[in-house]
C-alpha cells in the first residue's frame, strides 16, 4: 500500500472513520513500525502460500469484551444495543445480511462469506464467568484518538483484557465528528482492539441514522483484521491500494447512499461495473454497505493465521459451570525472584470459583518436599471475587526452591473442582554462605532451562530467555531471546546466574555471542536491540553494568541485518567477548545476569559463560606472556603464549584502519603455540590486542 493520508472530517454528517490516522501515529514508534513492517510481510506470504484454501476453512470464533466507558446515562448504552451489534457481525462475515442480494451481478462471484463469527465472552481472563461487558463509568467528556485515552483507566477509560485472547471493543462518546477507528495488528497490545460511538454501535437504543445498523463496526473490525480502505488512502491519485487483487482500483471514498444496482464510476475505474461503493471498507451509510470480497476474506484469514493467531485457541467463549462451592489460589505473588534473607513471607491470591459466597477455607503450602503449613482463612467473598491473602512467615535455607500453594475444604465442604485448586512458584535465597566459588563454567547443553540455581525475570510476562536446543558454539544448546517475535520496544529480561565467590581474587567474565540486526544500520542506525551484563554484590539491590553493546557493536554477521529470523548455523557467525569484574572481583557473594533490552529486531544468543579469578596480572605480567614471531613476515605467525598463573586471554586482531579481523580465546595454564595465518590478508601494519582482566597490551605485526 501507498502512504496513508489523513482522514479529516469533511463535513457533519459524512462517515469519518480513524484509523488511517491512528495507523499513521502507530508507525511513529520504531518498534511499532517494524511490527506492523513484518505483519504485513507475514500476510503477503500466507495469501502466495494459501491463497485458495481459505474457501475450504473452518469457521473461527472470536470472543469480544465490549468495555462500555459512559459518561452519561445514554452513553451507558444497553445490553440490547450490545447484542445488536455482535448480530450484525455475525451477519456480516457470515454473509448472512439480507441486503446481500443487493451485490451488483458483476460481483457476486467475489462476494464473500469470511467463515469467521463473534461471541461475547463467557469466561473472563481469570477463567470467571462474565456476560462480556465492562462497564466504566468517567468524567471524561469525549475521546479522541491521540494517546488511545479511551483503552487506559488513568486516563479515564477501561483497560484492555487479553488482546491475545479477546477482541476488545471501546464504545464510548468519540469527539472530532470520528465513528470510530481500530488499531491495525502489530500495535501494542495494551491498545489492541476497536474504539465505536456510542451511537453508532448496533442497531437499535442510542444509534443515531444514518449509522443505525452496525456497519461501522463492521467497518473497524475489518481494518482490525488487516483490510485497509477500499480506497487505497492515496488522495485519488489511482496509485494506492488496498492489498487485495479483486476490489477495483478506486479514487476515493464514497459519501452517502445509493439504489442497487448503481454503476458509480471515477478516473480510477472508469467503466462499468466501476468502483466497489457497497463494500464494508468504503464510506457509503449503513443501509448501503453489504459485502467482503473473496480477496478481502483471504486477507483476513491471513491475520487470523498470523499475528492473530491466538484467538482461535482462546477459551473466551467456552461457558464457565461454577460448582457451589470451589476455591482456589491464582497467584503467589511472594516469594519470587532471588530473595536476600532466610526468612519469608508468602503471599497470595485467594479466588472464590464457587456459586456460594465463600466465608472460609483452608489454604496449605509447602517448601520444596518439605513439611505441610496450613493457614486457616476466614471472611466473606463473592462468587468469583478475589482477596489477597498473607500467609505465616517462616525461615527458608539458602538455595534455589520452589513453593506449592493450594486451597481445600472452601466452606467446610467438598473442593468442587480440583484443577484450579493450585500454583506452584520458584525463588532463590540468596546469601554470601550459598556463593558458589569460582571458577564457574555453563554451555548450555544440558536441557534443563533456566539451570538449576539459575533465574530468569519476565516482567512483562511475554518472551524471555529460552533455551535453543539445536543451536550452540562448541555443542548444541545456546540462551537465546526471540526477538524477532517480541512485539515491544524497551521491555527487558534477566537471565540471573548462580551467586558466586569471587574473593579468591581478580575476575573475568568470558561468554560467546552471536546477533543480527533486522533493520539495515545504514537505513535506520538507532534500531537494536541491547546486551548488558549487570553485576552485584548486595543481593540484587543495587547493579553496576559491566558491558553493554547494540547495533553493529553487538552483530556478528555480515551484513549486519538479516530479515528472517537469525539462527547461527556456523561458528563465524559467533564472537568471544571478556568482560573484566572490576570492583566485584575479591568479593565473596557476587550476583552476575544478562539482560536483554528488546527492539522487536531480531535473535540474540548466548553461550559457553566462564567465569574465572587471578591474582596479580598486570600489564607488564601479560606482555612477557605473549610473543609473536616471525615479525615481521610475509603471513605465516606463532604467537607463543605462557599462561603460567593466567587462566584466559582474549585475543583481538584489528587492521591499520580499526576493523577487526579475528578474535579468539585461549583458556588453560602452560605454554602454547597458536598459529595466526594473515596469508590472504592484504600486505601492512596488524594490531593483535590480548586482554586479561584489567589488563592490556598490543603487539605490532608487519606483514610484506
Amino acid at each position: 500500500m501507498m502512504g496513508l493520508a489523513l482522514s479529516l472530517p469533511v463535513a457533519f454528517g459524512q462517515r469519518t472513520c480513524g484509523s488511517a490516522d491512528h495507523l499513521q501515529q502507530m508507525l511513529q514508534d520504531p518498534a511499532k513500525a517494524k511490527a506492523y513492517e513484518k505483519t504485513e510481510n507475514q500476510i503477503r506470504n500466507w495469501v502466495q502460500e494459501h491463497g485458495e484454501e481459505h474457501r475450504m476453512g473452518s469457521v473461527i470464533t472470536i470472543p469480544v469484551v465490549v468495555h462500555v466507558v459512559y459518561r452519561t446515562a445514554t452513553q451507558n448504552i444497553s445490553q440490547a444495543q450490545i447484542q445488536s451489534q455482535i448480530d450484525v457481525l455475525n451477519k456480516d462475515y457470515r454473509k448472512l445480511n439480507t441486503d446481500i442480494s443487493s451485490v451488483p451481478t458483476a460481483w457476486q462471484g467475489i462476494a464473500a462469506d469470511a467463515e469467521i463469527q463473534f461471541c461475547l465472552a463467557q469466561r473472563d481472563p481469570n477463567g470467571a464467568p462474565t456476560t462480556g461487558i465492562n462497564r466504566v463509568q468517567t468524567t471524561v467528556t469525549s475521546f479522541g484518538i491521540n494517546g488511545d485515552p479511551v483503552k487506559s483507566s488513568s486516563t479515564g477509560g477501561a483497560d484492555a483484557w487479553p488482546s491475545s485472547q479477546y477482541l476488545n471493543m471501546w464504545v464510548c462518546n468519540l469527539g472530532g465528528g470520528l465513528l470510530g477507528y481500530a488499531q491495525f495488528p502489530g500495535g501494542a497490545a495494551a491498545t489492541d482492539g476497536v474504539v465505536i460511538g456510542y451511537n453508532f454501535f448496533g442497531t437499535t437504543g442510542a444509534v443515531s441514522a444514518p449509522y443505525n445498523k452496525g456497519r461501522t463496526t463492521t467497518h473497524e473490525v475489518g481494518h482490525w483484521l488487516g483490510l485497509y480502505h477500499i480506497w487505497g488512502d492515496d488522495g485519488g491519485s489511482c496509485n494506492g491500494s488496498d492489498q487485495v487483487g479483486d476490489t477495483p482500483n478506486q479514487a476515493s471514498e464514497t459519501y452517502g447512499c445509493y439504489a442497487a444496482g448503481t454503476v458509480r464510476t471515477d478516473n480510477c475505474a472508469a467503466t462499468a461495473p466501476g468502483y466497489m461503493w457497497m463494500n464494508y471498507m468504503d464510506y457509503t451509510d449503513d443501509a448501503c454497505m453489504y459485502m467482503f470480497t473473496e480477496g478481502q476474506k483471504t486477507r483476513m484469514r491471513a491475520v487470523l493465521n498470523g499475528a492473530r493467531s491466538s484467538l482461535q485457541n482462546s477459551l473466551g467463549c467456552v461457558p464457565v459451570v461454577l460448582q457451589p462451592d470451589d476455591a482456589g489460589i491464582t497467584t503467589i505473588t511472594q516469594p519470587t525472584g532471588s530473595i536476600c534473607g532466610t526468612s519469608i513471607t508468602p503471599v497470595v491470591t485467594l479466588f472464590n470459583w464457587g456459586s456460594n459466597p465463600l466465608t472460609s477455607a483452608t489454604i496449605t503450602w509447602q517448601i520444596d518436599n518439605g513439611p505441610v503449613n496450613t493457614f486457616n482463612w476466614t471472611g466473606n467473598l463473592a462468587s468469583t471475587a478475589s482477596t489477597s491473602v498473607t500467609l505465616t512467615a517462616t525461615n527458608v535455607a539458602p538455595g534455589a526452591h520452589t513453593i506449592t500453594v493450594s486451597t481445600n475444604s472452601p466452606n467446610g465442604q467438598t473442593d468442587g473442582d480440583n484443577t484450579n485448586d493450585s500454583q506452584t512458584g520458584s525463588f532463590t535465597i540468596t546469601t554470601p554462605q550459598t556463593a558458589t566459588p569460582a571458577p564457574f563454567s555453563y554451555n548450555f547443553t544440558a536441557a534443563t532451562f533456566p539451570p538449576t540455581n539459575w533465574s530468569i525475570t519476565n516482567p512483562d510476562a511475554d518472551f524471555t530467555w529460552e533455551r535453543s536446543a539445536t543451536v550452540g558454539l562448541n555443542g548444541a544448546g545456546a540462551a537465546f531471546v526471540n526477538n524477532y517475535d517480541y512485539n515491544a520496544d524497551g521491555e527487558v529480561d534477566d537471565l540471573i546466574l548462580p551467586t558466586l565467590d569471587l574473593s579468591s581474587g581478580s575476575g573475568t567474565l568470558t561468554f560467546d555471542v552471536a546477533y543480527a540486526l533486522y533493520t539495515s544500520p545504514t537505513a535506520n542506525p538507532s534500531y537494536s536491540d541491547t546486551l548488558t551484563v549487570l553485576g552485584s554484590t548486595d543481593c540484587g539491590v543495587t547493579w553496576t553494568q559491566l558491558y553493554k553493546k547494540f547495533s553493529t557493536n553487538l552483530t556478528t554477521v555480515t551484513p549486519a541485518f538479516q530479515t528472517a529470523a537469525f539462527v547461527p548455523t556456523q561458528a563465524s557467525q559467533w564472537r568471544g567477548e571478556t568482560v573484566s569484574l572490576g570492583n566485584l572481583s575479591g568479593q565473596p557473594s557476587v550476583i552476575i545476569k544478562f539482560r536483554n533490552t528488546t527492539q522487536y529486531e531480531n535473535n540474540l544468543y548466548v553461550d559457553n559463560i566462564n567465569i574465572t579469578t587471578s591474582v596479580g596480572v598486570d600489564n607488564a605480567m601479560l606482555d612477557r606472556a605473549v610473543t609473536v614471531y616471525p615479525n615481521p613476515g610475509t603471513g605465516l605467525y606463532t604467537v607463543a603464549v605462557n599462561l603460567e598463573g593466567i587462566e584466559v586471554v582474549q585475543f583481538e586482531l584489528v587492521n591499520s584502519l580499526g576493523q577487526r579481523i579475528l578474535s579468539f580465546r585461549e583458556e588453560g595454564f602452560g605454554t602454547n603455540d597458536l598459529a595466526l595465518d594473515l596469508q590472504n590478508q592484504p600486505e601492512g601494519v596488524y594490531f593483535l590486542r590480548a586482554i586479561h582482566g584489567d589488563a592490556q597490551i598490543v603487539k605490532k605485526i608487519v606483514k610484506y
